[in-house]
Order: structure tokens, then sequence, then C-alpha cells
């Protein structure tokens, strides 16, 4: 909410409501993975878009994404309804979302001026109502509890969901578009039920949020509605924020670069295209096993600790690919599976850290701004991953890629560089900023005493600013 308002305290939430949470990540995911795993390569491959158009289209409508979703936390923030704040954006866009996904895939082959107007019209109304309901989902997991341990716990959950989405898409999308004959219809049938199951996903988590997201303790008065001024600030001093959104960041640059090349190289350098998708779904699968892991050691020792350790194989993955890539499968699989391990980490962990920053900043400001803070994170994530697509877009078209065409050894070493260069690099940023976040399970525990004391101290306050060291320190 905006403005402070007293909660209740912590509390045990059971392992079926956690599971139901967590399952509107599979929803979501469904879209996510497919967009940003395959959309690319549907373009190129299928509709017959060149890279540089196919690149360009992608980054613009991912940036609008990434725009829109601020704008739709804050509006989702203000939103009173006797359903709750955030759970009517679910039950009422599931359907419309899944509509506009179908018909990103239904356009007609070829590379006309049409072709392109109808294709922007449609990703950009994917995006726009994928942040309608995407922002007020995410935003669900810093009101349905404040206890940090049970935000590890969830986090956990919803990572296996999320990597079991990114399963069943790697695993079953190209072989059953190719069953149905590999064009816009195959793709279209395809695509559409995933979109099903992603909106009875979405429904499911709505009905689990469940009282947790009632606003009748909170009216919607002037004291609780401070304007754009005070919410930049609020935003702009909440310093565990901007640790999180440089961490976003950096993680969305390393993890475009790999996997979406990942499906090119496959064809072009290892030229066996299948063996692309079936990749993405083992080491789905691996990053799925670790997830539970990690969850515990953010629990049991600090999401900080965990995303350290978590980086540290992410970048040893990177360098390793690099230097054994020419080597065998089984090679290949194992570097990949350490991969694997390293991006749950970082998934795991930034998805629970997100939560905690609502709360530090709310003790910095005063102002509690849940839906705006998620909507500002997912607005760094889906600029820096439409940033990454547009750059790797103009990367393969300078390197002289050529959409199914025989690839010289240039362009494959360059390929092979870039997969592996970038990626690197964005994980060493993920790893400095790491080393500075300022929340572990002890300071949240102040963080949450603070803000009860300030309550009791100023009932009838809005919320006031921090003016002194947390409780403990």
């Amino acid at each position: 909410m905006i403005g402070f308002v007293a909660r209740k305290a912590p509390s045990r939430m059971s392992l079926a409501r956690k599971i139901s949470l967590g399952a509107g990540d599979f929803g979501v995911n469904l879209y996510w993975q497919i967009a940003s795993l395959f959309l690319l390569f549907f373009y190129t491959e299928v509709l017959g878009l060149s890279a540089y158009t196919a690149g360009l289209i992608y980054m613009s409508a991912l940036i609008w994404d990434a725009i829109v979703d601020p704008l739709i936390g804050a509006m989702a923030d203000r939103t009173r309804t006797r359903f709750g704040r955030f759970r009517p954006y679910l039950l009422l866009g599931a359907a419309p979302l899944a509509i506009a996904f179908v018909l990103m895939f239904i356009l007609p082959r070829g590379d006309t001026t049409q072709l392109v107007l109808l294709t922007v019209v449609s990703h950009f109304a994917f995006r726009t109502l994928f942040a309608l309901v995407s922002v007020p989902y995410a935003s669900l997991y810093a009101r349905v509890t404040q206890d940090s341990a049970e935000r590890a716990t969830m986090a956990g959950i919803r990572m296996v969901f999320a990597i079991l989405a990114a399963m069943a898409v790697s695993a079953t999308l190209l072989p059953a578009t190719r069953h149905f004959g590999g064009g816009t219809f195959a793709w279209g049938l395809v695509v559409g039920l995933f979109a099903c199951l992603a909106s009875a996903m979405l429904i499911i988590a709505a009905i689990a949020a469940g009282a947790d997201d009632s606003t009748q303790d909170e009216p919607p008065t002037a004291a609780n509605r401070p304007d754009a001024k005070r919410l930049l600030g609020a935003l702009l001093s909440n310093r565990a924020l901007l640790i999180v959104l440089g961490i976003t960041l950096m993680n969305s640059l390393a993890s475009t670069f790999f996997s979406k090349n990942l499906l090119y190289y496959f064809k072009y350098v290892r030229n066996d295209a299948d063996f692309g998708g079936t990749a993405l779904a083992l080491m789905a699968c691996v990053a799925a096993l670790a997830a539970p892991l990690w969850a515990y050691v953010a629990r049991s020792r600090s999401k900080r600790f965990a995303l350290l350790a978590g980086t540290g194989f992410y970048c040893l993955g990177f360098v390793l690919w690099y230097l054994f890539s020419a080597s065998g499968y089984a090679v290949l699989l194992a570097i990949l599976a350490l991969l694997a391990i390293g991006a749950s980490a970082t998934a795991v962990c930034f998805w629970a850290m997100v939560p905690d920053t609502v709360e530090y900043g709310q003790w910095r400001s005063g102002i509690r701004c849940e839906s705006l803070i998620i909507g500002t994170v997912i607005f760094a994530q889906k600029a820096a991953l439409g940033i990454a697509a547009g750059s790797l877009g103009l990367a393969l078209s300078s390197i002289g890629f050529v959409p199914n065409s025989l690839q010289s050894a240039h362009t494959t070493q360059l390929l092979l560089s870039t997969m592996s260069g970038v990626p690197l690099l964005g994980s060493l940023g993920v790893f400095l900023l790491a080393w500075i976040y300022p929340i572990d399970p002890a300071t949240h525990r102040r963080l949450l005493e603070a803000l009860a004391l300030r309550s009791q101290e100023e009932p009838d306050s809005p919320g006031l600013p921090a003016t002194s060291p947390l409780p403990g320190t």
C-alpha cells in the first residue's frame, strides 16, 4: 500500500496455500518463457523477418512493457475493491492476456510492411496485458506475509513453478509445433493450449491470496496517497531497492545473451537444432531441483550469501562454456547443469529479496508502496531484457548471421564469444552488487520492529521517514 498502515504480525502459511500462490508463477512463466526463448526465433525462422527487424520489434515492445510496469504498479497500489487490491487484475486480465498472446503467433509469413505492422501491434498488445497481470501478481508476495524466512520459502516454491514452466516449454514447444506442421497455425494452436493453462494457474493464485489482499483497513485517504514527487523520493532513498535494480539489470543481460544464443548455437554451430530445446529443458530440470536447496540456504544463512554462492557457479559456467564449447555433449551438459544451478540461485534470491525492500523503503521514507516497487523492479528487468534482445539482434546482423543459411566460421566464433563474454561480465556485476546488499535476516526483523514501534507512537500518521538507527543496532 501507499502510506503506513499497521499490518498483522507475520504468521506461518500452510504449504497448500504457498503452492497455490506459487502456481501463478507457472502461468506467468508459460508466457514469459515462450516469449523469451522462442519469440525471436519464431520471428526469424517461421515468419521470415530479418534478424534486424525482429530484434528491433522485440526490443521496442519489451521496453514499452518496462515503461508501463511502474505505472501499473502505482495504479494497483491505489486500487480498492471488495475483491482486494491486486486480485482483480488477475481475475479479469487472465482471459484477454491469453487471447493477445495467441494473436502474436497466427500472423501470415513474409517480410512485408503489413506483416511488420501486425507484428508490432500484436506484440505491444501482449506486453501491455502481460504487465497488467504480472505486476499485481508479483506484488501479492509482499502483501500476504512480512516474514522474511517465509518469503524465502515462497520464493523457492515460485521458482520451482517458474522452472517447471520453462521445462514444459523447452521440451515440448518445438516438437509439438513440428508435429502439427511447423507453420503459424501450428504455433498458434500449441501456444493457445499453453495460454489456457496459464490463465487457470493465475486464477488459482488469485483465489489463494484470499483475505490477505483485503483493503478494508486501508481507506483511500489523501494521507496514504502521496504525490509523484514523494513517491520518487521514496524510491531513490531505498538503497536496498537500488541494489536489487542493479542486480536485475546485470542478470537480465547475462541470461538473455546466453539463453537466446543457445538455440542458434545448436542449430548453426552443432547442426542439431532439436537439441537446443532439449538443452533448455535439461537446464530447467536442474534448476528446479536446485531451487529448494537455494531457498534453504537463503533461509538458514541469508539471501545475500546464497546469491553470492550461486553467482560463483554462474561465472564459472560461462568461463567453461567458452573454453570447452567444442567438446562432446556430455561435457556440454555438465557445463549447462552448472549454469542452471547458478541461474536457480539468482532467481530464488532475487524474488526473495524484492519484498524485503518494501519494508526497508517504508522505514527509510515512511511510504509503503508494494506494487510500485514491484513495477519498478520489473521495469528494470524488462528494460534490460529489451535492450539486450535488441542488441543481440544487431550483434547477429553485424557478425554476418543470416537465418536458415550456412554460417561462416568467423560468424560462429563471434557467436560463441558473444554468448560467453557478455554473460560473464553481467554475472560479475551481480556478484559485486550482492556483496553490498544491506538486508540480512536480523536486519529485516529490526525493520519490522521499528515499523511496529512507529505505528504505536504515531497511530494516525501516514508514515515517517527513518530518524534513528534500527532497534538492536
